[in-house]
């Protein structure tokens, strides 16, 4: 009988396969899907490049700093391309009734729902993005040693499960709130805060952003854990809070799915 991690993995498989399936048959719209997240990783770099002709340093982020920032916004988006697509989805899906699979449980229904949608496109992106990310990093002069790349692994497998667990908490509040599309306009709002470190909202917005909606481990965290702007200790007490904080979105998930009516029933 297959591990529960073998399972997740080869259900991934199944849903990459899909995937590379799918796009194959329409490949214009996949060069076009790579050209239009090229061209707003282009609009987001020269934005910020433009006011550091006028500035040095933006609530104290340096323009190297904020070079590196970029780069975990751009990862974090790639990777929410990637296995995420569904989340756009969850409002109309869950209306209609069409979630009867997700009893069947192969694996965690948060998995077998949120990860079918696989983008093959979005793995250039996140190529593109994680050589634009190092391509900051080793341009401000910093070393690529072994800690310093351990400290990215952390950074970045934090940005990736934050994106995860922010998509299953908004995709709760359709349950409570049939055809609101509450769950697309947090996504949308929380794309939009995690686009600028949180330095630069009023002091209770940034720590919202840190601790109630936790939007900072799509960027703003694990650019500052990078970079030195926090102290091994908070990094090490936030990780742990966040890794709790996930464990309870997903029993809150699993509990708000009972409330889930069957297009058949």
């Amino acid at each position: 009988m297959k591990s529960r991690f073998a399972q997740h993995a080869s259900i991934l498989g199944q849903y990459a396969r899909a995937g590379l399936a799918r796009r194959a048959e329409f490949r214009v719209e996949f060069i076009n899907q790579v050209v239009m997240d090229c061209v707003f990783y282009l609009v987001h770099i020269l934005t910020f490049e433009f006011l550091y002709n006028s500035v040095d340093s933006i609530e104290g982020w340096s323009r190297a700093d904020m070079r590196v920032f970029l780069g975990m916004v751009f990862v974090s988006d790639a990777f929410h391309m990637i296995w995420l697509g569904a989340a756009w989805f969850f409002s109309a899906e869950l209306k209609d009734g069409r979630l009867d699979s997700l009893r069947l449980r192969p694996a965690h229904p948060v998995l077998v729902y949120f990860f079918q949608r696989f983008s093959p496109e979005a793995c250039l992106n996140m190529l593109i993005a994680l050589s634009y990310l190092v391509w900051a990093w080793v341009s401000a002069g910093h070393a690529l040693d072994p800690a310093t790349l351990g400290l990215f692994v952390w950074a970045i497998l934090l940005t990736w499960l934050g994106r995860v667990t922010l998509a299953v908490l908004f995709s709760i509040l359709e349950f409570r709130f049939l055809n609101s599309d509450l769950s697309r306009l947090f996504m949308l709002l929380s794309i939009e805060t995690a686009d600028r470190p949180i330095d630069v909202y009023p002091r209770r917005l940034a720590q919202f952003l840190l601790w109630l909606i936790p939007v900072a481990t799509w960027s703003y965290f694990p650019a500052a854990l990078v970079l030195g702007r926090i102290g091994p200790g908070f990094a090490a007490l936030y990780t742990l809070f966040f890794l709790a904080f996930t464990v309870l979105v997903m029993r809150w998930w699993r509990r708000s799915f009972r409330y889930y009516e069957s297009a058949l029933s």
